[in-house]
Order: C-alpha cells, then sequence, then structure tokens
C-alpha cells in the first residue's frame, strides 16, 4: 500500500510500504508541527466488528454495550432498555456534545471503542 506524507514545507513524499496489518512503529526526526497517522488497524473498526461502549445516566449508572458500527442508535438504545434502561422513546442519547438520532449508525457518529454516550431522559430538567 502507499502511504503519504506531507513537509512543513507543503512537499509530498509517497512512500511503498508493506500491508502487514500490525501497528507500526515510526520515527520522525525534524520539526513537527501536525502529524496524523493511522496505520494500526486495530485502532479503527470495521462496521461489522463488534466493540465495547460505555453508556452513562446522570445518575453515575454505567450500561456497557457491544455494538457494530452498522448498528443503529435506536438499536444501541434498545439495548439500553434491554438491560433494564429506560423505555427507547424517553432516551436522548449524547455523544460529544451531540443529541444522536435514531435512525444514524454508531460509525455516522464516528463512534470508537470504549467511547463514552450519556444518556439525557427526555422532558427531564437536569
Amino acid at each position: 500500500m502507499q502511504i503519504s506524507i506531507k513537509t512543513v514545507e507543503g512537499k509530498s513524499i509517497n512512500l511503498e510500504v508493506e500491508d502487514s496489518s500490525k501497528p507500526i512503529d515510526l520515527k520522525i526526526y525534524g520539526p513537527i508541527r501536525q502529524l496524523v497517522l493511522g496505520l494500526n488497524p486495530d485502532a479503527y473498526p470495521t462496521q461489522d466488528a463488534v466493540m465495547r461502549i460505555f453508556v452513562s445516566t446522570i445518575k453515575e449508572k454505567t450500561f456497557i454495550l457491544q455494538v457494530k458500527g452498522s448498528d443503529t442508535i435506536k438499536k444501541v438504545k434498545t439495548m439500553i432498555h434491554d438491560q433494564g434502561g429506560l423505555p427507547v422513546d424517553q432516551l436522548n442519547l449524547n455523544f460529544l456534545g451531540t443529541t444522536l438520532e435514531n435512525s444514524r449508525t454508531v460509525a455516522y457518529y464516528n463512534i470508537k471503542p470504549d467511547s463514552n454516550l450519556v444518556i439525557v431522559q427526555r422532558g427531564c430538567i437536569c
């Protein structure tokens, strides 16, 4: 596979690397303003990979769920209800300050393994 590295001067360097599907260690010498590198395949699960997420309530109860990127937010709410949580229609889920829509998927919101979602009960003035 090919990766591209952009230097601080704006020059692009293309490198051909072997796809070993293993984490890669990288050492960079010289001034660095920004480095965005994602070469660990485990850090970015596929839509069908199962991952653990945490869902917290304002009363400090935490649900631990196994979800897929392809799961809808409504399905996540159903999982919470199945573990003894509030009914789906009484739940709002928030992730990083965004209220999640039922029809969207976990992957749509870029929710990664071990992310924490927050439950806000509808109609609650907390």
